[in-house]
């Protein structure tokens, strides 16, 4: 039998990731390679230091590489679509003075949109040469990249939305990345959706016809742990983690505000909040406002070993997200044996249900239960085991073998 021939497009695939689109990415191409699918992955710009294992991999700006497994690429890439427009105008203008002191080297133009017409330009060619029996293509990004391609080819086109410009900006969309994601949605043959929460704003905010959408959840490549390895020391002050782009849609300052709760009640507990992003300052000031600095860490960016660390010393995970399409640091935290509190507005709780939820805004509650884990180590003993269970019947190879019969169905 034939091998199902995909053409992939994405924009960004890990371990050098701005979110999780290239976390999620990876773990689709890898688990379609195991299902006997050939792949064929386009990026605008090869990531650095990237290892895959046997696809074809097409930078769309340059060449095009088989890669074997262990193939390290380096090339670095600077110019997120997650960006804030502060975030986006800082590295426009840092490029900008790059170039006037004749000490650039972009691996992307100064104009984001620029270069999603730049990308979606050479889908043509692409597709021209490289026969596939799908389009599969990730976020607004992609999508006029997948229909230059299915105007060649006359091949069905996938869009995976993993997040909304509605959800990334609690209802305040950029109307140029709205227009891109409505036309993408509207000419796709099918849209997969990560969540029932996302399948429902694509059929209400962007009119799309609820039968065209499938929801496919997100997972985690490694779905087991080892809750021995968990046990936090008595002498170390319990914590609490936050990790996501600093920017308004995931609730980091809802979560400051009820950590001014917890603090007045237990004044040894510490909160972290990993990432980079628009709000930084805005919740450094927060916090020195509510008179919390002393308990408020802000270590930035960390790679994958740092973070899975963060997270198993950790005593909870909170994820206070206002609109969260899914949230696959849920699943991360629950792999590492962490127990989870999640806004009511998370995807991820679709499929989850051994975690604690509150609405965002709530920061009486949060506040509680966030004490009643700290306080009551039975109750996170719990959370931690049941949860683990949970995530053990929600695995990658599942999640692909949907998505494969999705392919079929076209």
């Amino acid at each position: 039998m034939n091998k199902l021939k995909v053409l992939m497009f994405g924009w960004e695939y890990a371990p050098i990731v701005s979110g999780g689109l290239g976390v999620v990415c990876r773990s689709i191409a890898q688990n379609l390679i195991k299902q006997n699918v050939k792949l064929t992955f386009v990026l605008p710009r090869l990531p650095s230091k990237i290892s895959v294992d046997n696809m074809t991999l097409i930078n769309a700006n340059e060449t095009q590489y088989h890669v074997q497994a262990d193939t390290i690429i380096e090339i670095e890439t600077q110019i997120s679509p997650y960006m804030s427009k502060k975030e986006f105008e800082e590295i426009k203008n840092s490029l900008r003075l790059k170039r006037e002191a004749g000490d650039s080297n972009d691996m992307y133009g100064v104009d984001l949109f620029e270069e999603v017409i730049k990308y979606a330009a050479r889908a043509t060619e692409i597709a021209a040469n490289n026969p596939h029996d799908v389009i599969h293509a990730h976020d607004w990004m992609t999508a006029q990249a997948a229909i230059n391609a299915r105007s060649v080819s006359n091949k069905p086109f996938i869009l995976h939305i993993h997040s909304t410009e509605i959800e990334r900006t609690a209802g305040s969309p950029h109307p140029i990345i709205f227009n891109y994601e409505k036309e993408g949605m509207l000419k796709a043959d099918k849209i997969i959706a990560v969540s029932e929460r996302t399948k429902e704003i694509i059929s209400d905010s962007y009119g799309i016809d609820r039968n065209k959408i499938e929801v496919v959840h997100n997972s985690v490549d490694d779905c087991s742990t080892n809750l021995d390895s968990n046990t936090i020391p008595e002498n170390v002050s319990p914590s609490v983690l936050f990790l996501a782009r600093l920017a308004p849609s995931k609730g980091a300052d809802y979560l400051l505000r009820a950590g001014q709760k917890v603090i007045q009640v237990m004044p040894d507990v510490k909160f972290i909040f990993i990432g980079k992003g628009s709000m930084k300052d805005e919740l450094v000031d927060l916090s020195r406002e509510l008179g919390i600095e002393d308990n408020v860490i802000f270590p930035g960016f960390l790679n994958h070993e740092q973070v899975d660390m963060a997270y198993k010393r950790a005593s909870l995970f909170v994820m206070p997200s206002i609109s969260e399409p899914f949230g696959i640091t849920a699943l991360e935290a629950i792999r590492n044996g962490t127990p989870v509190l999640m806004s009511k507005q998370s995807g991820a709780g679709e499929v989850v249900r051994n975690v604690l939820k509150v609405d965002f805004w709530d920061t009486d509650e949060m506040a509680n239960k966030i004490m009643a884990v700290i306080k009551h180590k039975t109750l996170a003993s719990e959370l931690r085991k049941n949860s683990i269970n949970e995530l053990q019947r929600l695995n990658w190879e599942q999640q692909t073998e949907k998505i494969i019969q999705i392919y079929h169905t076209l």
